[in-house]
């Protein structure tokens, strides 16, 4: 616990690809982002747009794609169904990791970026001890 409130940008949830489970089954990680991945959205958030592109660094070594959306809560718009809307993805969505972060994305809206890779862990983005609590 971090025994304060966190800004939206603060906080993920990863899905890690099949191949990156080590029990077996989809489960989600809620932890705070990686200061690194904090860091780039903060950067490069602005190049993030409605639809799927290859996020413009990598991170953790690893090329990423992203795509910034409004809400979660409409039809057709919940993570998983946006991950579908790329032909790889939806053909083996067991081989995707995805990553979800609060944004705010500077004109006044927020939202969130979803952030995915091919067979990755997304939880390599997230970082346990919630070093970000610490910064403003």
């Amino acid at each position: 616990m971090v025994g304060r409130a966190l800004p939206r940008d603060a906080l993920s949830l990863a899905i890690n690809s099949a191949q990156q489970r080590t029990q077996d089954q989809l489960h989600i990680h809620i932890d705070c982002v990686s200061p690194s991945l904090r860091a780039a959205l903060r950067e490069h958030g602005h190049a993030i747009g409605d639809a799927w592109a290859p996020f413009p660094v990598q991170l953790e070594g690893k090329s990423y794609r992203a795509i910034r959306a409004r809400t979660l809560m409409q039809p057709g718009a919940t993570p998983f169904e946006l991950l579908a809307r790329l032909a790889d993805a939806r053909a083996d969505m067991a081989a995707e990791s995805l990553v979800v972060v609060g944004a705010d994305f500077g004109d006044g809206e927020t939202g969130f970026y979803l952030i995915e890779a091919r067979a990755g862990g997304g939880e390599e983005l997230q970082d346990r001890g919630c070093a970000v609590a610490k910064s403003p």
